[in-house]
């Protein structure tokens, strides 16, 4: 099964919620910064090192950040302001979950958090960016395996089994991962765009 199959019965699996939404009216760039003050909670709690209830509650805020956009196609509210939006929340909600990390108890527990995490973060902006920029001069570029779906799914992931760790040993093996895979992508896009391949092997930024 393609990484584009799973995303399709992801979407699939949502469409009650969507549905829902639609129906009563919500508006979508309030489902996007709803989602965004929802990730502010996690981040809090994994910087206090409440891992499982920051994976909890950033599972949670993940699907509203998946229903935005099917909410907005349904009210037919499809807008690059929406789009703009949801981009930047997106970046916003991943600096926040690194900064959390670093700053917080998972860093004191492994000081190499203090470089892993910046580099992770860096990492997974030049994945956006790289794909950003491109299409802004008409070039599409979404290969690469490390999207923000995979990244949110394995940092939910580390700091769900930290506590059955017993330490943040996860969440350090969850940045190194994120650390290199996005530098790969990000590189893997520019010598797509430099090639003049920009075809389609994945999804989101």
């Amino acid at each position: 099964m393609t990484l584009e199959r799973i995303r399709l019965a992801g979407r699939r699996l949502l469409d009650p919620i969507v549905c829902l939404l639609a129906r009563i009216g919500v508006a979508p760039s309030a489902i996007t910064l709803a989602g965004l003050a929802v990730t502010v909670v996690a981040a809090f709690l994994a910087w206090k090192g409440s891992y499982l209830a920051s994976a909890a509650v950033l599972g949670g805020g993940s699907l509203l950040d998946a229903v935005d956009g099917g909410v907005a196609r349904k009210r037919n509210r499809v807008s690059r302001a929406g789009a703009v939006l949801d981009s930047s929340c997106d970046r916003v909600s991943e600096f926040l979950m690194y900064s959390a990390l670093l700053t917080g108890a998972a860093c004191r527990d492994f000081g190499m958090i203090l470089y892993l995490a910046p580099a992770a973060l860096c990492g997974s902006f030049m994945v956006s960016y790289t794909r950003a920029r491109s299409e802004g001069v008409g070039i599409p570029c979404e290969v690469g395996f490390f999207t923000r779906t995979e990244r949110l799914v394995l940092m939910v992931l580390a700091l769900a089994v930290t506590p059955a760790a017993g330490n943040a040993r996860p969440v350090v093996w969850m940045l190194a991962l994120v650390s290199v895979g996005t530098w790969l992508t990000a590189i893997q896009r520019l010598s797509c765009v430099f090639s003049g391949d920009g075809s389609s092997l994945g999804g989101r930024d």
